[in-house]
């Protein structure tokens, strides 16, 4: 029991020290307005429209996934749902500026690689309130339920998923984790250094959250960035989640914080009957690792389905 506690005060110390340094680069940064720079506190974030309907949309997701009631239905309604309100409505600025305020960049690719670029060319921290405050969001999402950003509010994840859950007779095939992540890892690690040495922004030539712009025309970078969402979209028919696996940086650093996430799918031994549904059923490459109660596994994306087709209900999204 007190093993228990110190395990439980760990996570809650963890938590609060992911905020409050989130908290600071939020306010300790300032923003170009006017010509000049000014503070933005956090208080305005919450603000934002993206912000709270992001943490409503994956807190939603978390509350289904908590109280199991999370159904193919339910999640393909979810997910298009992200999709229209944070890739489509934004189109639409001239109607509202409610709308405007939903605006699909910073991506939460940009949101890491962009500030990395800024303060390498202007040699010092260089932390746009913005992008901070996109982190911020993402990380406490993830601490408190394992990828519940990336599985219920990253509009290009929604669209990924959408298209591999709207395709059920075509053959699936699971990725292999290690060849996936290491591709995933070394992208991250390699980040810096190629663009220090070559001027290479590698994740600009892969980013499908470009397609949010919805741009129009035939040059070069725009054919370009339809091409980049065409073939994560073909790859999303067969594949589960092909560019967050391979590419995305916030899907490596949400599953490091995977590792102190509050709530997770966790297995109940004494119900399991060991009839591997949930193996067989599920996109992800995760149930083995959690059926072995793996501390080291592959991405869960939250998606429930395991706990919606396990036969003897030993699988549940819950707190330790």
């Amino acid at each position: 029991m007190k093993s228990k506690h110190c395990s439980i005060n760990k996570k809650v110390q963890r938590i609060v020290f992911a905020a409050i340094l989130l908290l600071v680069e939020s306010v300790a940064v300032g923003a170009e307005e006017g010509g000049g720079r000014r503070m933005i506190s956090f208080t305005e974030y919450l603000l934002f429209p993206r912000i709270w309907l992001s943490v409503l949309a994956g807190m939603g997701g978390g509350l289904l996934l908590l109280t199991a009631k999370v159904k193919i239905r339910v999640r393909l309604l979810a997910l298009s749902a992200v999709f229209i309100v944070f890739a489509v409505l934004p189109v639409f600025r001239e109607a509202a500026g409610f709308f405007a305020k939903l605006a699909p960049h910073p991506s939460p690719l940009c949101a890491f690689a962009r500030p990395v670029m800024f303060s390498l060319q202007e040699g010092r921290l260089v932390f746009p309130p913005v992008f901070a405050g996109v982190l911020a969001m993402i990380a406490l999402l993830s601490i408190a339920g394992n990828k519940l950003f990336c599985g219920w509010v990253c509009p290009i994840g929604a669209l990924q998923e959408i298209v591999y859950l709207a395709s059920p007779r075509l053959k699936k095939r699971r990725l292999l984790f290690a060849v996936a992540n290491s591709v995933r890892i070394g992208l991250l690690i390699l980040f810096v250094p190629v663009l220090l040495g070559f001027g290479l922004y590698l994740y600009g030539y892969f980013n499908p959250f470009e397609i949010l712009h919805w741009p129009a025309g035939t040059d070069f970078w725009t054919l370009y960035t339809w091409a980049v969402i065409m073939l994560v979209v073909v790859l999303s028919l067969f594949l589960y989640r092909p560019f967050c696996h391979i590419v995305c940086p916030i899907g490596a650093l949400t599953w490091f914080l995977e590792k102190t996430s509050f709530a997770r799918v966790r297995l109940n031994k004494e119900k399991c009957n060991n009839c591997r549904v949930c193996v067989s059923k599920s996109p992800c490459s995760a149930m083995e690792a959690i059926l072995a109660d793996k501390r080291l596994r592959p991405d869960c994306y939250a998606c429930g389905t395991c706990i919606e087709v396990c036969p003897a209900g030993a699988l549940q999204f819950k707190i330790r």
